[in-house]
């Protein structure tokens, strides 16, 4: 069993990782988190807004929020393919709560379509991640 596990990110904006090594990779699949060792055995999935976290031999776990999209796990190999892709550090907090409160005001209207509704549950969610990871409490 191979001990190295190579992960690359991708969304249709940047490459976050191309063929990094890593010990570990969590991800928020459909099905729940989903965490990927090296030996994992081959897999697909779908990937749902949520929390995406690996950690390279030696280093601090790298943590970001990740939408939609779907992961591949081949032999040693680990590809990530998501509408969006943001590290930890790079997540604005005031701009995550912003999004959050005109979410919450647009779901609250009477008139929404079910498709305006979805798409406001998403950015309610998406807010409320964003915030949870950047180490802030929600409001």
């Amino acid at each position: 069993m191979s001990q190295d596990l190579r992960l690359s990110i991708l969304s249709p904006e940047r490459r976050l990782v191309e063929s990094i090594s890593v010990d570990e990779v969590t991800l928020t699949g459909s099905e729940g988190q989903i965490q990927i060792l090296p030996g994992h055995a081959p897999m697909i999935g779908t990937l749902r807004t949520g929390v995406f976290r690996f950690r390279s031999k030696g280093q601090e776990p790298v943590l970001g929020v990740i939408s939609t999209g779907f992961f591949r796990v081949s032999g040693a190999e680990v590809q990530v393919m998501a509408e969006t892709v943001e590290l930890r550090s790079e997540i604005d907090v005031n701009r995550a709560k912003r999004a959050q409160k005109l979410a919450e005001e647009t779901l609250q209207a009477a008139d929404l379509d079910g498709h305006r509704f979805n798409k406001y549950q998403l950015k309610l969610q998406r807010s409320l991640i964003r915030q949870q990871v950047a180490g802030h409490e929600f409001q």
